[in-house]
């Protein structure tokens, strides 16, 4: 069933973009893409890649915020036209390619450090409280069992935005695992602390697309793509 939904959809896709192509298009003249995107990239390197794709003619994006071992599904279900995701395997009628990785930091406040995390890592890490982004999130758990403790047991706390994840972070509410662009001028400017400098966790992205001939669709990948190498470590 989802791929004949998704070959529907993809040849009404095909037909609005001839009618655009022919002045037939919406009042606004604009070629509609879908994306799925996952917080962390569109807090802090995804919006820069929309930025840079051309308008003439016009595009409008639409975006779904997904966690990136769920955007694929999207794809899957024939939501979105092309997915940041986890994933390395294409989703039928998709091609793939690696965009590179994104590198997240375990920090805290001086003082949270201070005050929960005096004894062997593993352990006091485990028992802290900590920063999730749903119920979902896994990130803060796979730290924990990189540095021998069991995942993380104390009190979670869980906030949906990428921004609020790093202010609550940056206020002692727990620690959390951070995208490196987000951290650094916090540990710069003394508001946090790494946990642990030699574990970052590094994250591999994708970018899926259909394999369709659309103009704009080509477009959006070729900015993203462009801005991920320079943003993402290879």
């Amino acid at each position: 069933g989802q791929v004949v939904v998704r070959y529907a959809r993809q040849l009404a896709r095909l037909e609005r973009d001839a009618h655009a192509a022919l002045g037939m298009g919406p009042d606004d003249g604009a070629t509609r893409v879908t994306a799925a995107v996952n917080a962390d990239s569109l807090a802090t390197w995804f919006l820069d890649a929309l930025a840079r794709v051309p308008q003439d003619p016009p595009i409008a994006f639409e975006l779904h915020r997904e966690d990136e071992t769920r955007t694929a599904e999207l794809l899957r279900e024939g939501l979105v036209m092309a997915a940041v995701t986890s994933s390395p395997d294409a989703v039928a009628g998709c091609s793939v390619r690696l965009l590179g990785r994104m590198r997240y930091l375990a920090a805290a406040t001086p003082e949270f450090a201070r005050r929960h995390l005096d004894g062997p890592p593993g352990e006091r890490l485990a028992a802290a409280p900590v920063m999730t982004f749903d119920r979902s999130d896994v990130l803060q758990d796979r730290f924990v069992r990189s540095i021998g403790g069991p995942g993380a047991q104390g009190v979670r706390h869980a906030m949906p935005t990428s921004e609020g994840f790093v202010a609550a972070v940056a206020d002692g509410l727990g620690w959390g695992v951070l995208p490196e662009a987000q951290v650094e001028p916090l540990l710069d400017a003394g508001r946090l602390v790494l946990l642990a400098p030699d574990r970052p966790v590094d994250v591999p992205l994708y970018w899926q697309q259909w394999k369709l001939d659309s103009p704009a669709l080509a477009a959006l990948t070729e900015s993203v793509t462009a801005v991920a190498a320079r943003a993402l470590r290879p």
